[in-house]
């Protein structure tokens, strides 16, 4: 850095940044150096924390390496650029940029006093005057005027102090406001655990919690109890409706107490159970739907996002202003291809809870994961975690909740919560199916949409110590090989091969319902054992998928020695293993159409003859820019759609979907093998409605 230039924390954190290849279009415009030393607004395993160095900004990994040291950086009279080279690949020559404006960001969050959600109130000598054991109490008009207000605020109220709860009951019901309190806890016992049991029933965080009682020894004692509760004396009531920490939010049909006085109910019920939690919630009758129509409930999920605490799990929050945060939104979804975003609304036997929950992931990883408290305790976060495949959270903060336990196994996922129930719905057909869903990346974003409604089994291809394995009909058929012990053996000393790499619930016959895809027979090309026939498809990340000719060319690993795969970065494969491969195996060229269909038949019989019902994703054959991809997919569809006629297995076909360049992924490419979010749903909402027509 400049001697001139002081590298400080508070520079960092008060901006937000783009970040990305230097003149290049940026992976992101919305990163964030938060002040516990997390990057938030941008997810990716390399970028994961940060730290100032000797002037410098250091990033580091997930692991905790540094995988960038920011030491010099670019001014104008408007912005400044921090530049580097990437730490973990000084072979890599592409500078990646940090940009900012110089003045500071007005969406930055800054430090200020939560907002107060729930007060509690003592009530002889501060919510009214008098003691009532002792005699006829004085209301005070201004107090019941305040609990009012604040519920109509969104604010709700409760009561904590040392009288019997009947004649309390009965003189609150007399001034006509026992209903506008929730969680009384009216005893002779010690104040302090009674507060803090009102915060834990009622799950909302201490600091947004107001006690206020007229004896200091209660409060202190209080404060003994809930370190980070806020309390006060009557005094702080002259001019508490004019405290910014109580402004709250306009709710004059007083939604928020009516949850808390469900949620009162349910406590009630709980307590009858004998305190079994999980006996009482699987009586509960608790049903979750999934939705992706974000833009259209974006003010309620604006809301989720920055105002949750509890249960957010990532604490990714959007700028104030919504149309700001709307464009943020935006470009969280469209900076990677691989995004699956989705809202949850929740009910049970009580109510209707409304959106309670909201994720967006890239790569298997939540850039967004929160839930509200209204949910807590429910085994709602627990639920929706393990329906979407377990992805990793990186936590950020304290939130109330571990997602790994329990095992949630009450939980109905339902088509629509708003919708009445009485009617057997899409969701209580599909509900003990499973689907099998193999194939490559249509019918991976495809999952995105069926597995919130249905349980699915998920084969699709993935990187193994830096070779691609597929998911082809191809390595279904080598199972009959691997019958001979020569084979098995000539499997078990090549490289790439993963110990489970031929498992499928196609062998096992695992699933309900099958839904197959066929694209990835353009990925690799096709290998012979010279001993015994078996013919393999071997893929690395280190070579094109196919060479200039077209996706039907491939490279014959066989003609390189193993200094030239180690030239070409490889690095998990050994020279014996190498050396075996190329003696044992001679190179059979790319596409082979008569194998690919003696695979499909193979495979189409199997599941056949187990009954299966089986359904068949086609392939974008018409709109793109790689002619040649969409020529071969063209051929792929032919072979294949006139196999599923002859085994009545019906065919769902992409161009029914794909009508325009518009209906392609922002990826920059346009080639035709990648659609935007609205098409992978449509082709989910196919799959299901041709699994129904057969319920």
């Amino acid at each position: 850095m400049s001697q001139n230039f002081k590298l400080t924390k508070e520079f960092l954190a008060s901006h937000i940044w783009s970040w990305g290849g230097l003149n290049e279009p940026p992976l992101t415009t919305s990163l964030r150096f938060s002040d516990d030393g997390f990057i938030t607004g941008y997810s990716h395993p390399n970028e994961h924390m940060w730290k100032i160095n000797n002037n410098s900004l250091e990033i580091l990994s997930i692991s905790g390496d540094v995988s960038w040291e920011f030491k010099t950086f670019l001014e104008t009279d408007s912005s400044i650029t921090f530049i580097a080279l990437p730490n973990s690949d000084p072979n890599w020559k592409t500078f990646f940029g940090l940009t900012t404006n110089k003045k500071s960001s007005s969406s930055a969050p800054t430090a200020k006093e939560e907002g107060i959600r729930l007060v509690i109130w003592d009530l002889d000598d501060t919510f009214w005057e008098g003691t009532l054991s002792e005699g006829e109490i004085s209301p005070i008009q201004r107090n019941i005027d305040i609990v009012k207000t604040l519920n109509g605020r969104g604010i709700v109220n409760a009561i904590c102090s040392r009288n019997t709860f009947e004649d309390v009951k009965a003189r609150l019901e007399q001034l006509g406001i026992w209903d506008e309190f929730v969680f009384p806890r009216i005893s002779w016992g010690p104040k302090g655990p009674l507060v803090k049991d009102i915060i834990e029933k009622i799950q909302l965080r201490p600091e947004t919690v107001m006690f206020v009682d007229d004896n200091v020894t209660n409060l202190n004692e209080a404060k003994h109890f809930v370190p980070e509760l806020n309390v006060a004396e009557p005094d702080v009531l002259e001019s508490l409706l004019d405290n910014p920490r109580f402004k709250g939010k306009p709710d004059p049909e007083y939604s928020r107490l009516k949850r808390y006085q469900v949620l009162e109910s349910k406590h009630k019920d709980m307590a009858a159970t004998g305190g079994d939690n999980e006996a009482f919630l699987r009586k509960s009758d608790i049903r979750v739907s999934f939705h992706s129509d974000i833009e259209a409930e974006f003010p309620r999920i604006h809301d989720l996002v920055n105002r949750t605490n509890q249960l957010n799990f990532t604490k990714n929050r959007w700028p104030e202003d919504i149309e700001e945060a709307r464009l943020r939104f935006r470009e969280e979804v469209e900076a990677d291809f691989d995004t699956d975003v989705g809202y949850v609304k929740v009910a049970d036997a009580y109510g209707n809870y409304g959106i309670c929950g909201f994720y967006l992931s890239r790569k298997d990883e939540f850039l967004h994961f929160l839930f509200s408290c209204r949910t807590m305790n429910m085994g709602v976060e627990q639920f929706v975690w393990r329906r979407l495949g377990e992805r990793h959270v990186p936590i950020q903060g304290k939130v109330g909740s571990k997602l790994e336990d329990p095992i949630v196994d009450w939980i109905n996922v339902v088509e629509d919560v708003d919708k009445a129930t009485g009617n057997t719905s899409n969701n209580d057909k599909l509900s003990n199916l499973t689907i099998c869903l193999r194939g490559a990346c249509d019918l991976m974003m495809t999952s995105n949409f069926l597995r919130t409604h249905v349980s699915t089994i998920e084969e699709f291809n993935y990187a193994y110590e830096e070779w691609e394995i597929v998911t082809t009909p191809r390595i279904l058929a080598l199972h009959e090989d691997l019958k001979d012990e020569r084979n098995q053996d000539i499997i078990a000393r090549l490289p790439g091969i993963p110990s489970n790499r031929f498992d499928s619930a196609v062998i096992t016959e695992t699933a309900d319902v099958y839904v197959l895809s066929f694209s990835q027979e353009s990925f690799h090309g096709l290998y012979e054992s010279k001993s015994t026939g078996m013919i393999l498809p071997m893929g690395t990340y280190h070579f094109p998928y196919y060479l200039p000719e077209g996706p039907t060319a491939k490279f014959d690993y066989t003609s390189f020695t193993y200094q030239d795969i180690l030239d070409r970065g490889m690095s998990n494969v050994s020279e014996e293993q190498w050396n075996f491969f190329r003696n044992e195996f001679s190179f059979r060229g790319g596409f082979d159409k008569s194998l690919f269909i003696h695979d499909l038949h193979y495979t189409f019989n199997r599941l056949k003859n187990s009954g299966k019902k089986v359904i068949i994703l086609g392939l974008n054959d018409k709109i793109g820019s790689d002619v040649r991809i969409l020529e071969f997919f063209s051929k792929i569809n032919e072979i294949v759609s006139n196999l599923a006629m002859l085994y009545d297995y019906p065919v769902i076909n992409m161009r029914d979907f794909v009508n325009s360049e518009d209906d392609l992924a922002n990826d920059g490419m346009k080639g035709g093998t990648h659609f935007n979010r609205a098409v992978y749903k449509s082709v989910s909402d196919a799959i299901i409605e041709s699994i129904l027509i057969t319920l």
